[in-house]
């Protein structure tokens, strides 16, 4: 008989059209062959149908509650306001009844706003920490522009530094993205069992390369767009780098895919000549066809998930030096890192026109996704991982 987990998620796994529920797909696949899963989660209503039946499909049960509206101030909450959008007394009284009915071996929230939801497990508990989300609003802070924003930014980071150092250090194991961010867990809670395992495990079967490079100037960004991140990360290249793209290279072309365009990015995008596709839930086709993946992402937390993706496709990237934080990408060897408009749309241009500089990139971003996210070659490392860690948990202290 299988040991139990249950995985507690803000975002669902399946159908992938969110970075976040690509990371937790990927180890749900890893995980169902070792362990019996029990997934609860918050879904949007338009793909409810299919995600239960893809769910249900993948795990022992699945429980998928509609996403809270809003983020709600409230200064008398322990919440912090950056979590406050994930709360579900819905979904607080369903955590319960698994955790009294089924009694799982194991119980795993995904990103720190979904810790609270653990709170009365009576086994090992585990909560995957994309990066520390104050870290990033911090150095939103410093980076952004406006008093309005910068203030956002900081009030953020400080309300979630006392919730982010409870959560590390009461949880059983704490898994982050990288050595660099399981230095910083251990920099802000020292008492915390924090440990790096790859986050994101990626299918490198199903994304194969093109043969040869696309010979059409396509360029391609992709984001799920009510994140505000990604519409100011996608207003910012129109307005910036695509105009010096295009003064360079005429027919250059750029493909949006992502749902939830609010009407000012449809009229933005429409203004541009961008041709804006929606939510596409098969890419293969568009990496396929494109040249050149971009992410001038400059705010958020997490992980941009969509890099690794678009690099297993062997779709180059260019960016800027906030969105490969947490990947453990070397610059201009895995991606290309650029922090101006002129010097990242100089980068887009080299790749649309330079065969053998866009097949060097590529080669070497699918070289680090095989070896540092495949599913099929890290799978089994992190199936044994967690029987490992489970098996010390029963052992006598």
């Amino acid at each position: 008989m299988k040991p139990r987990i249950l995985i507690i998620s803000p975002v669902t796994p399946y159908p992938v059209h969110h970075g976040a529920g690509s990371t937790i797909y990927g180890y749900i696949l890893a995980l169902r062959e070792v362990f019996d899963i029990f997934y609860v989660g918050f879904c949007p209503e338009q793909f409810l149908r299919q995600a239960q039946t893809g769910l249900n499909a993948l795990c022992r049960k699945a429980v998928l509650f509609q996403t809270p509206p809003a983020r709600r101030l409230d200064a008398f909450s322990r919440t912090p306001f950056l979590f406050s959008n994930l709360q579900s007394d819905d979904m607080h009284r369903e955590v319960d009844r698994i955790l009294e009915e089924e009694r799982p071996d194991l119980v795993q929230a995904e990103y720190l706003g979904m810790a609270d939801y653990a709170a009365k497990a009576r086994c090992p508990r585990i909560v995957r920490a994309h990066v520390q989300e104050w870290w990033h609003y911090y150095l939103n802070w410093r980076r952004t522009q406006g008093w309005r924003t910068r203030l956002g930014h900081l009030f953020w980071s400080l309300d979630s530094v006392r919730h982010n150092r409870r959560t590390l250090e009461s949880f059983d194991w704490v898994l982050v993205t990288s050595e660099e961010e399981r230095r910083r867990a251990l920099e802000l809670a020292p008492g915390a069992r924090a440990e790096a395992l790859p986050f994101m495990l990626m299918d490198c079967e199903q994304f194969r390369p093109a043969a040869t490079p696309p010979q059409q100037p396509q360029i391609l960004f992709v984001g799920f767009l009510p994140h505000t991140p990604n519409e100011e990360a996608l207003a910012y290249f129109v307005r910036e780098e695509l105009p010096l793209i295009r003064n360079q290279e005429p027919d250059a072309r750029l493909v949006v895919v992502g749902g939830g365009a609010s009407n000012f990015i449809k009229g933005l995008l429409h203004d541009h000549d961008v041709d804006y596709r929606g939510y596409v839930e098969d890419l293969r086709d568009v990496y396929q066809q494109s040249r050149v993946y971009v992410a001038p992402i400059n705010s958020g937390g997490g992980i941009r998930t969509k890099i690794i993706e678009a690099m297993a496709a062997g779709v180059p990237v260019v960016c800027n030096s906030f969105a490969p934080l947490g990947l453990g990408l070397l610059p201009d060897h895995h991606v290309i890192v650029r922090d101006t408009p002129a010097e990242s749309a100089a980068a887009v241009v080299r790749l649309l026109r330079d065969d053998g500089y866009w097949g060097r990139i590529r080669e070497s971003a699918r070289i680090v996704v095989e070896n540092a996210f495949s599913l099929q070659r890290i799978g089994p490392r992190i199936q044994s991982r967690y029987l490992q860690f489970l098996e010390g948990c029963r052992q006598p202290s």
